[in-house]
């Protein structure tokens, strides 16, 4: 029996051989995404949820939706996270589910100037493939009259992991370093036998530059390796009128992006475009990105411009 080739190699050996995980653009809305041990950075309560959609116009999309919350606990000068996502391939052929659980520890030094933030992060994770989906080939080759063998047996239709990460987050004043490793015992997700996701490292640096009592720049500089899949990227971002959002980026693998939103002092509104510069994806090569977030901070704290990070 003959399984659609298109289907094998977009959404099993995407998995078995690269394994990488969903990327965002706009980091500044998935922060605990990023890095988990930015978890209660903003000093109380903040929610932050975000949609993204690649290449829409290919039959088989991929989207992916993610959810976080998190909160600072001052008694214990720690902070808690609880994130949900969902990685939606081919509409639906391929899901994967995530429940992440997260703890970071806050050391504050130098009258609060210098914080060193270690994480650790528990996450529960399916990945169900919905076989009705699945294009089942002709046995029979017309063009050599036999019967088409495969030694692959059919693909298990749910595997389920427990998976650990952790983090690590240095912030002196408006500049801030960060290195994460993801899927530290590599659980075992392979739908066609044993096949385990490889550790991905991320590491980044950002500073935070403030003009004057309405307007902030953000500049990032961020890699991330999965396997043999190297990423890097560059982002400047600008609060404009203590409100408006506008940027600009660029990654490794030829992407142009570009964002625009709206802040106040409770949520935040953007939206980002991706270009992939490649004459071979033609018009299908874009993304988008659509974030929301909400953020509860103390009177006081609420009139001032806050760097990203900690918004």
């Amino acid at each position: 029996m003959k399984f659609n080739y298109i289907f094998i190699l977009t959404n099993i050996f995407v998995f078995k051989i690269f394994a990488q995980d969903p990327l965002f653009t706009n980091i500044q809305q998935s922060l605990i995404y990023l890095n988990p041990s930015f978890a209660g950075s903003n000093g109380f309560l903040r929610n932050q949820l975000m949609y993204m959609n690649q290449m829409p116009n290919l039959s088989g999309t991929s989207v992916t939706y993610y959810n976080s919350l998190d909160a600072y606990i001052k008694p214990i000068k720690g902070g808690i996270a609880l994130a949900l996502s969902t990685d939606d391939q081919a509409r639906g052929t391929l899901k994967t589910n995530r429940i992440d659980l997260t703890y970071a520890q806050h050391f504050e030094f130098l009258d609060n100037k210098l914080k060193i933030i270690p994480s650790l992060q528990v996450t529960y994770m399916s990945l169900s493939l919905d076989k009705t989906k699945l294009n089942f080939g002709d046995p029979i080759n017309n063009r050599y009259n036999f019967i088409w063998t495969n030694p692959t047996s059919v693909p298990s239709s749910n595997k389920k992991n427990v998976d650990f990460s952790s983090g690590l987050l240095i912030n002196y004043k408006h500049f801030y370093f960060g290195t994460s490793v993801f899927h530290i015992t590599q659980p075992d997700i392979g739908l066609f036998g044993s096949s385990r996701l490889p550790a991905r490292l991320s590491m980044f640096a950002s500073y935070n530059l403030p003009i004057n009592e309405k307007t902030l720049i953000h500049f990032l500089y961020g890699f991330q390796t999965q396997q043999k899949y190297r990423y890097s990227y560059i982002n400047v971002t600008a609060l404009l009128y203590k409100h408006l959002i506008i940027g600009c980026g660029y990654k490794s693998s030829s992407n142009l992006s570009a964002s625009a939103g709206y802040r106040n002092n409770f949520f935040t509104l953007t939206y980002n475009y991706d270009l992939f510069v490649s004459k071979f994806l033609g018009n299908t090569a874009a993304s988008h990105e659509f974030t929301a977030s909400y953020n509860l901070r103390n009177k006081e704290q609420r009139k001032l411009i806050t760097d990203f990070e900690r918004w």
